[in-house]
């Protein structure tokens, strides 16, 4: 036997070692495994705190020019002149608290909560004092250099220019929490009860705008005027409000993707500052700061530096990275980076790499496959059962000749007069409504979308008033053109000729952000079974209102065209054995029901198979009122990875398997249902 050279073993022989060394080597490999990989990966806060010289409450900050100012109790001034890093105690401005401040060009103003005013005008002028004589206020704005509007408790509303102060106190008794101005001329005024009030000549006069849907109760606390298609506000529950339209006659609640498409954040929130067309700052209590980069549909909250914890209460930005928010107790957080949390340490993915690629995608594309899912199978049962129903009401024999035959002439006759009376005061009610459109010529075809009731009502009107016409002309073979109409299907082709000849497209902004309909059933189905949760049954069949929306779009419109579809069937149906099911005794739905409905249901498996998969595709479309599903996440794929080939082929491979297993399960219920000899199948 061979044996090891003196020293071999005890330099490389574990059992050589001692069961310390052992051990300790033993954890040794163990820490750089299980550790090594994430060692110095973290989330840092994208603010630091700087020293402001105070403990007292901070309540405003703005930018003048290089400078920025900070305002708190008792009178406090900071001032800082290297865009927040540093600062210094400017000294007091009287002994109240100073609570609102706002800068336009070369001014910044300030406001104290006895009502005395603070401006400053030009970048080396002195603080001068104006005295307000009100009580009560709570904000103000610039419009120029001399001029500005403050506005307060019980709808209080002053504007001083010219050295003059002017009552332009409204209607509108609640108190006034903010106002907002975009220039001269152009501003908004929020408070309590959700009043939205604005102004297009400078304060001198206010009109009110009405808040959007659940927010009619809300204490609106802060809103900014940032450009004529860009109007933000927010509410002290945490919701947030816009509007893009000029001079923001709607409004609307933001449903904020980042809360599963909540209309709140659930902070009690203090201010905003909108420092981009898409990215928004948040301060709220309790330690809240908050960033949204698109427009306050995800709202990620921000890391505060150790030992803060404080609520904050304004942002002064020198731009749209850098500037400062500041808080009770003195607190001053600066920032670089708008707040943004800094992800220090983690790996930057190589999405060039198509496995790296891959796993980061197979996440969203598995949300997305089940949204879109979702939505299909409810759309398809939903589509299915309005197609039939309309169907029905398409074939449906039923005239006003059937309705009347047998009544006596003279009622008809009478019933034709209550006709026209009821049917001229229908059309006179809805036709009056129309003036106040301002609307001339051509342009009264949109009267429905400006006068919805009123036009209903006119419509209404106008068919009685036909109606009546001719049953107070009617002789006694009710020979009329009229008695021909079948009012069933009447109102089923109006339904169909709407929905097919408008693109879905449309009709998903229209039912989603028009009608609000997710909304409004969201609300029903919460009031009838409680909160949705973030989980669970209740949250998969009610907790996103863009799958309501979704689904009744796709049913509504699908529905249209199966309608067709089935109606086709059932003309392709011998005429005879309605005949024979009426012969025996059924009714015409019990012969439908029995007889006619499960042969034409099997005649147009086909078509309809073709028209499900056209839904599943048309479900795209989804993506346009912000439902996650497959072409969504493409498109946020594309957003993060650049990936555009990869993230698109991916899609597309993804509605693939669910077309195709579609038709394949279709195909199965087309040979099970098959009529023998019914057709030909050219051997199939």
């Amino acid at each position: 036997m061979k044996t090891p050279g003196p020293g071999i073993e005890r330099i490389f022989s574990w059992s050589a070692l001692d069961e310390k060394t052992r051990v300790a080597m033993i954890v040794t490999i163990f820490l750089a495994v299980s550790i090594a990989p994430t060692v110095g990966q973290s989330i840092e806060t994208g603010w630091q705190s700087v020293e402001s010289g105070t403990e007292v409450d901070l309540n405003a900050a703005v930018v003048h020019g290089s400078e920025i100012w900070a305002f708190g109790d008792s009178g406090v001034a900071l001032l800082s002149q290297d865009q927040g890093k540093s600062w210094t105690v400017f000294g007091t401005l009287g002994e109240s608290n100073l609570i609102a401040a706002d800068s336009s060009g070369d001014s910044v103003a300030v406001l104290a909560d006895d009502g005395i005013i603070h401006l400053k005008v030009g970048l080396e002028g002195d603080w001068q004092t104006l005295d307000s004589a009100a009580n009560g206020l709570r904000s103000i704005a610039l419009l120029d250099a001399n001029s500005l509007v403050a506005v307060g408790d019980s709808g209080l509303i002053l504007e001083y220019s010219s050295e003059t102060w002017q009552d332009r106190t409204t209607t509108f008794v609640d108190n006034l929490h903010d106002v907002s101005f975009r220039d001269e001329s152009n501003g908004f005024a929020v408070g309590e009860m959700g009043l939205i009030l604005a102004t297009t000549d400078g304060g001198q006069s206010w009109d009110y705008r009405e808040a959007p849907v659940g927010a009619e109760q809300s204490s609106l606390v802060s809103v900014e005027f940032f450009n004529p298609y860009r109007m933000f506000a927010i509410s002290d529950s945490g919701q947030i409000l816009y509007s893009t339209s000029v001079g923001g006659h709607e409004w609307y609640l933001r449903e904020i993707e980042s809360e599963g498409y909540n209309t709140t954040l659930g902070i009690e929130l203090t201010s905003l500052n909108v420092v981009s067309s898409s990215k928004i700052l948040f301060t709220g209590e309790n330690g809240f700061l908050g960033l949204s980069l698109d427009q306050g549909l995800n709202v990620e909250e921000n890391l505060l530096p150790d030992g803060i914890s404080t609520s904050f209460n304004d942002h002064a930005m020198i731009d749209h990275l850098v500037g400062v928010v500041v808080g009770d107790g003195g607190v001053i957080l600066y920032t670089e980076a708008s707040g943004e949390n800094d992800q220090v340490g983690f790996e930057i993915p190589d999405y060039n790499d198509f496995g790296e690629f891959v796993e980061y995608a197979d996440d969203m594309l598995l949300g997305g496959f089940i949204a879109t899912v979702k939505i299909v199978l409810f759309g398809i049962l939903f589509g299915f059962f309005i197609g039939v129903f309309l169907a029905m009401m398409k074939t449906a024999p039923t005239s006003f000749k059937n309705l009347f035959e047998g009544v006596p002439l003279p009622f008809v006759k009478a019933t034709g007069a209550g006709m026209l009376v009821l049917g001229l005061g229908l059309v006179y009610t809805g036709g009056s409504k129309f003036g106040a459109l301002g609307l001339e010529g051509l342009e009264y075809i949109f009267t429905p979308v400006g006068e919805p009731r009123g036009f209903a009502i006119f419509a209404v009107g106008l068919a009685l008033l036909a109606l009546g016409i001719q049953f107070i002309r009617a002789d006694a073979k009710l020979s009329g053109p009229l008695f021909k109409i079948r009012p069933l299907n009447t109102l089923a082709t109006v339904y169909t000729d709407f929905f097919r000849n408008t693109p879905l497209i449309v009709q998903f902004f229209f039912i989603h952000f028009g009608l609000n309909l997710g909304m409004r059933l969201q609300q029903i189905f919460v009031g009838s079974f409680g909160e949705a949760g973030t989980d669970g049954l209740d949250y998969f069949l009610y907790g996103d209102r863009t799958f309501l929306s979704s689904i009744f779009t796709l049913g509504l419109n699908s529905g249209a065209y199966q309608c067709e579809t089935i109606r086709g069937a059932i003309a392709a149906i011998p005429s005879g054995q309605m005949e024979a099911g009426r012969s025996i005794g059924l009714t015409y739905l019990g012969t439908m029901k029995l007889v006619i409905m499960p042969q034409a249901i099997r005649i147009c498996i086909p078509p309809i198979g073709n028209e499900m998969v056209n839904l599943v595709l048309n479900s795209s479309l989804a993506m346009v009122i912000g439902y996650s599903e497959l072409s969504r996440q493409g498109r946020l794929m594309v957003a993060t990875t650049f990936q555009i080939f990869s993230a698109w082929g991916l899609v597309m491979i993804s509605y693939f398997v669910v077309t195709w297993t579609l038709a394949m399960l279709l195909r199965r219920l087309e040979d099970w249902s098959r009529i023998p000899g019914l057709g030909i199948s050219g051997g199939a």
